[in-house]
């Protein structure tokens, strides 16, 4: 089995996006159809002052996004058991979302019994 992984990170994107539980909601929603991927749970956590945690537990893995609206930041976790591709339309598809913002890293990664390399 092989387990495909991309952590992301988004910057200069709005502070109100970033700190709005339902714009995070629909963006990891959004991942979730682009996959796709079998959603079995969703969880948007708001923090104080601001910031929010939003995770998508599928059926192939996760989806998790981490906002950091003081800074303009939205750090992005896919990982699946199903294909690269898979995990790669959902990166985009949060990038999609976003009213403005630039990808400025992705890091991505394939896992199997041998180890992880870069694809």
């Amino acid at each position: 089995m092989q387990l495909f992984i991309a952590l992301a990170l988004f910057e200069g994107c709005p502070f109100d996006f970033l700190n709005s539980p339902a714009a995070l909601r629909g963006a990891l929603e959004a991942a979730v159809a682009a996959g796709p991927f079998t959603l079995l749970e969703m969880a948007v956590v708001p923090f104080s002052p601001q910031g929010i945690t939003a995770c998508a537990v599928v059926g192939e893995s996760h989806v998790a996004l981490h906002s950091w609206p003081e800074s303009g930041r939205l750090f992005v976790d896919v990982a699946s058991c199903s294909t690269l591709e898979s995990v790669r339309r959902a990166v985009a598809a949060i990038g999609d979302a976003l009213p403005e913002g630039r990808l400025a890293t992705l890091d991505e990664r394939i896992v199997d019994p041998g180890g992880a390399r870069a694809p």
